[in-house]
C-alpha cells in the first residue's frame, strides 16, 4: 500500500485526500530506512510540514478559520511526548486533516466547514493521538520502501493492515481523552457519517470508514 506521509503517517491523516506535486524522486531501500535514527525522522517530519506549508494557501492569525480552532485547541495540550503542537488551517475546499511527528497539526476550511464545534474538537484529538502513539516511527520502521521527493513530501509503501490498526489506535485514543474531558465521543461517529456523504458526493471512498465506526460503537460503549 502506498502511503503519502503527510498524509497519513506524520502522524495520521484521517481521509488521506491530499495530493502534491512530485517532480523528483530518492527511493529508500528497507535497509536504509532503518538507519534513519528517530531525531532523524522527525528533522524529516518537520521538514515535511514546512513544505506543504508553502505549497498550501494557509489562513492568517486572524483569519475566523484560525481563531476557531485556537478556540477549541485551548483545552488540549500544549505538547505531546515533549513535542510542541501548533496548530493552523489551510485554506482548502476539500476536507481533509492530518498531524506530523513533530507537531504541526492541519485542518482545511473545507473540514472546518462541514463539522460541528464537537467534531473538530474529535479530530483535533484523534490527530493528536497519532503523534502521542508514535505512529510515524511505527510507520517508518515497517516501511518496505520510502521515496523522497524533491518538494519536501514523503511516500511510504507499507502495509495497509498498520494503516487500518493505526487509525483504530487513533481513534481509541480520542475515545478515551473525550470521555475523560467529558466532551462528547459520539462526535467522532457523527464526523466520519459525513464524511462518508462527502465523499459519495465527490465520487471519492474511505475504505477504512465502516470498519472505523463499528470499532469506535466497541470502545464507546465499554
Amino acid at each position: 500500500m502506498v502511503i503519502r506521509i503527510q498524509t497519513l503517517l506524520l502522524s495520521g491523516c484521517l481521509f488521506g485526500l491530499v495530493a502534491c506535486n512530485q517532480p523528483q524522486v530518492t527511493m529508500l531501500t528497507p535497509q536504509q530506512i532503518t538507519l534513519l535514527s528517530d531525531s532523524q525522522i522527525e528533522q524529516l517530519s518537520a521538514q515535511n510540514c514546512a513544505k506543504q506549508d508553502q505549497y498550501e494557501v494557509m489562513t492568517s492569525r486572524s483569519h475566523v478559520f484560525q481563531k476557531r480552532l485556537d478556540r477549541l485547541t485551548k483545552q488540549w495540550p500544549n505538547t505531546v511526548n515533549g513535542k510542541t503542537l501548533n496548530y493552523r488551517v489551510y485554506l482548502k475546499t476539500q476536507p481533509n486533516a492530518w498531524a506530523s511527528f513533530n507537531g504541526c497539526v492541519r485542518l482545511t476550511s473545507g473540514l472546518m466547514n462541514l463539522l460541528t464545534d464537537d467534531e473538530i474538537q474529535a479530530v483535533i484529538v484523534h490527530e493528536i493521538g497519532h503523534i502521542a502513539l508514535n505512529h510515524t516511527l511505527a510507520a517508518f520502521r515497517q516501511a518496505k520502501s520510502a521515496e523522497i521527493h524533491s518538494n519536501g513530501t514523503i511516500t511510504l509503501i507499507m502495509p495497509q493492515a498498520l494503516s487500518l490498526q493505526q487509525e483504530f489506535a487513533a481513534d481509541a485514543y480520542a475515545v478515551r481523552v473525550l470521555q475523560y474531558q467529558q466532551r462528547d465521543p459520539y462526535a467522532l461517529i457523527t464526523m466520519l457519517n459525513k464524511l462518508d456523504r462527502h465523499q459519495q458526493q465527490a465520487s471519492s471512498s474511505h475504505p477504512n470508514t465502516a470498519a472505523r465506526k463499528t470499532n469506535l460503537l466497541k470502545k464507546i460503549m465499554r
